[in-house]
């Protein structure tokens, strides 16, 4: 007897939330009657710099071509600028598509993904979908519990999602201790450290990520035009991560995906 297709959808997927955003800003006031600002998204209200919006007035005209497939100019910009080698360059849609990618390289069935509560949706979203086992650890007053973080990964830990800053409650971790949590973390784990709200942080001590990863190559460093940039809807993001992570999750990217 043949299956229906609710029946193929594997039971990892099946109570899946669906990733509910922030209302337009229009819709808000229809509904409400009110003059709002929005700030469900956390979306940069200023807009992009006039240097980035004519930068894009100037590319119009070719917008019936298919972009460069391998992103190569703006992976040589962005990799000057961390001072990292192109190939360590990961381009995807906002960071989001990051987070999923590097969750589907990593995990399957018999493998742990590992974050917090109180932490960003999307992380226990990638780890679910992609067939791992989702392991949550409870935060201490707003912020990552990371040496109880340490102490709940196992050999079969395959990826770890942080967010520094953290999304949503603005807290953030200092280096000292995000090195001692490195400490803990065998060379077989990937760390996922998203900084999309990195240019806000107020702390004197947060961690030098980039210098950390030249150091330990099992960390991959996220970094977003949304935010500090103003630019949620042309969908940028980037990663930087050892050269081989960076080529198996190219093998999974959607073709011409920025």
């Amino acid at each position: 007897m043949s299956k229906s297709i609710e029946e193929l959808i594997p039971d990892y997927l099946r109570g899946l939330p669906v990733y509910v955003p922030g209302k337009p800003i229009e819709e808000v006031e229809r509904e409400l009657h009110i003059h709002a600002i929005k700030l469900a998204s956390n979306e940069n209200p200023l807009g992009p710099s006039p240097m980035a919006m004519e930068a894009a007035r100037k590319v119009l005209a070719d917008s019936n071509r298919y972009p460069d497939g391998g992103t190569l100019r703006l992976r040589e910009k962005i990799a000057a600028l961390h001072e990292v080698s192109p190939d360590e360059i990961f381009i995807g849609l906002g960071s989001s598509e990051l987070i999923d990618v590097a969750a589907r390289v990593l995990l399957g069935p018999g493998t742990i993904g590992l974050t917090s509560e109180g932490t960003y949706p999307p992380f226990s979203t990638a780890i679910r979908a992609n067939g791992g086992a989702l392991k949550r650890v409870a935060m201490r007053a707003f912020s990552y519990d990371l040496p109880e973080m340490a102490h709940a990964v196992t050999n079969a830990t395959r990826i770890i999602y942080l967010a520094n800053p953290n999304n949503p409650t603005g807290t953030a971790f200092g280096a000292a201790e995000f090195e001692r949590f490195l400490s803990h973390v065998a060379s077989g784990t990937l760390v996922v450290l998203d900084e999309a709200y990195i240019h806000y942080a107020d702390r004197v001590d947060m961690p030098q990520s980039v210098e950390l990863f030249r150091l330990r190559k099992n960390l991959l460093i996220l970094r977003t035009f949304s935010k500090v940039y103003g630019m949620a809807g042309i969908r940028i993001g980037y990663g930087i991560g050892a050269a081989a992570l960076v080529s198996a999750m190219n093998k999974l990217r959607t073709p011409f995906n920025v």
